[in-house]
């Protein structure tokens, strides 16, 4: 039970500032697997670590930036907002 718990803890403020950095350059389906694990709102430790192995499976290593000033709420919001970006893009050039 303890380790189903500790996979749906939200991860942290780095690891959000980790996929913002790249998410840029992130290849479509990625950035898609992205947005759907963010349905929730946040992202938890298991849907961090599936992500992180399709990055690397892509050719990305994810750098972690220093933690100083770091803040969750606001790296969660500076990521949902690039997939706010991509996916409002993605829709009107359909």
């Amino acid at each position: 039970m303890w380790s189903s718990l500790h996979t749906s803890v939200e991860i942290d403020a780095r690891q959000y500032a980790s996929l913002s950095a790249s998410y840029a350059s992130f290849p479509s389906d990625l950035r898609h697997d992205i947005a759907d694990a963010m349905e929730s709102g946040k992202l938890s430790k298991s849907d961090y670590a599936s992500l992180v192995r399709q990055t690397l499976d892509d050719g990305f290593v994810l750098d972690w930036p220093a933690v100083d000033g770091m803040d969750v709420a606001n790296e969660r919001a500076k990521l949902a907002s690039l997939i706010r970006t991509d996916t409002l893009a993605s829709q009107s050039s359909n």
